[in-house]
């Protein structure tokens, strides 16, 4: 067994004392002190950005990378997809663990979490008996799940997901809202997510966030964590970049995102801070929920990056119908919805026209004459003279 970096290249070999712990540790088999020098090697072949390389074949090298599960803090090995297969003798061949996860069931849609109910984001440390037994993988990915869920009912709750002219509201009022209904929502008994809540992702607040966990007495014997949120550039593999330094953060868990696919940014990020071990006194992001967002200063969701610019121009378009003596609001469900592109737009309570802006349908169509596909049009200014034509007849 040896270290390699991500190039292939060898660091060094382990030693013959290095690579019996870490046959134990894969066997589940190490307790007390050999098990803490075990995962103190493998945190540090993972700080260093590192592999480990199986020489048990000739023709081919085995890889595994180091894996935090970032729900349980533990550290695990986990075969690189695309390398070459264990030998059958090879110790490291078993990952038990990459077959639950393909066995495990897909993850449920974000759904709707009710107010004044605990969320439970993540759960306690396990002990090493739980982690021996490999209990609790259906209920970590729900805690995940749970984050992404907490997002996007904050954004509904909030009213982000509502375009009006007259009830446009700036960044800081937008992010006041959210604050506001985080209170609703207990982390724990007792405990309102909006005391351990962020509205910036930077050092300094997450340093101001980690002092009033360390020193917080609420959370009893369950694991302290907190929240962050901020409107950010992208996040890129398991980096966070926002437009205030070109600093980028690392987390350690999973990106959730909104509608199944990837979008660039500006999105609005909603991170889990906590200890990824027990005992320590390092607080790190675990998993991020994402969803992308019209712009930096309005944070309407966006379901496809497509979406973005004729989007900009409906939203111009509502605030110049306002200017006219027409009120038109637009919505966007996120969660419930079963055609998640669509958007509905009513005026007055008496008009409503339903339109999506993708080019692809996603789903079936709604069978009503007051949905359009923006695709159908010739141009997007062919697009806005209808909107504006539906809305403003006999006016």
């Amino acid at each position: 067994m040896r270290i390699i970096d991500k190039t292939a290249a060898q660091v060094r070999s382990l030693t013959p004392a290095e690579e019996e712990l870490l046959i134990g540790f894969v066997s589940a088999s190490l307790t007390g002190p050999r098990l803490l020098q075990a995962n103190q090697l493998l945190m540090k072949v993972r700080s260093a950005n590192q592999w480990l390389a199986c020489d048990c074949r000739k023709d081919a090298l085995p890889v595994l990378n180091v894996t935090l599960n970032g729900n349980t803090g533990t550290l695990f090995l986990k075969n690189n997809p695309g390398t070459a297969e264990h030998a059958r003798a090879c110790p490291f061949s078993k990952d038990e663990r990459e077959a639950s996860e393909r066995d495990a069931p897909p993850l449920a849609p974000a759904a709707w979490l009710a107010p004044d109910t605990p969320l439970r984001l993540i759960g306690d440390y396990r002990t090493a008996d739980q982690v021996t037994g490999g209990s609790g993988t259906g209920s970590e990915r729900r805690e995940q799940q749970r984050l992404l869920s907490l997002l996007l009912s904050w954004v509904e709750t909030s009213g982000l997901n509502l375009y009006a002219t007259h009830l446009k509201k700036d960044l800081t009022a937008q992010f006041a809202e959210l604050r506001s209904v985080a209170a609703r929502y207990p982390l724990l008994e007792r405990v309102p997510a909006a005391n351990y809540l962020e509205t910036r992702l930077d050092m300094k607040h997450m340093m101001m966030l980690k002092s009033r966990l360390r020193e917080a007495t609420v959370f009893g014997s369950h694991r302290r964590h907190g929240l962050l949120l901020d409107c950010v550039d992208q996040i890129k593999g398991r980096k966070v970049f926002n437009n205030r330094s070109e600093e980028s953060f690392d987390f350690q868990g999973h990106h959730l995102y909104w509608g199944g696919s990837r979008a660039s940014g500006p999105l609005l990020a909603l991170a889990l801070y906590s200890p990824a071990t027990a005992g320590s006194h390092f607080y790190e992001l675990i998993h991020v929920a994402s969803l992308p967002v019209l712009s930096r200063g309005q944070l309407f969701p966006i379901y496809r990056d497509e979406e973005r610019e004729p989007l900009k121009a409906l939203v111009s378009l509502i605030d110049w119908m306002a200017s006219k003596g027409v009120k038109v609001q637009m919505r966007r469900p996120v969660i419930g919805g079963q055609v998640m592109d669509e958007l509905v737009l009513t005026s007055d309570q008496d008009r409503v026209l339903s339109v999506s802006l993708l080019e692809q349908p996603l789903g079936p169509e709604p069978d009503a004459e007051n949905f359009k596909r923006y695709a159908d049009f010739k141009s997007l200014e062919t697009f806005r003279k209808y909107v504006a034509g539906f809305f403003m007849r006999e006016r």
